[in-house]
């Protein structure tokens, strides 16, 4: 594996609902804000692993309208 970090089930996974599946909303340089178009509910990416080059694998969390719009501004 000679140090490189391996894809596992989720990773693919966030990378399908991101890329084809959720509504981008809005982005800083590390968080990106998604909305579900079923549900509505708001979907928060990160790279929460700083110490990774990159910030490591990407994290998804529900989040709600509230934070939304504290961390992007108005949606």
């Amino acid at each position: 594996m000679d140090g490189r970090v391996l894809r596992d089930a989720t990773s693919h996974r966030i990378d399908w609902l991101t890329g084809e599946y959720l509504e981008k909303i809005a982005s800083t340089n590390w968080e990106t804000l998604f909305r579900d178009p079923e549900g509505g509910r708001y979907w928060e990416r990160t790279y929460p692993r700083s110490e990774m080059h990159g910030g490591g694998p990407a994290k998804l969390t529900c989040i709600s309208s509230q934070l939304a719009e504290t961390i992007f501004g108005p949606i």
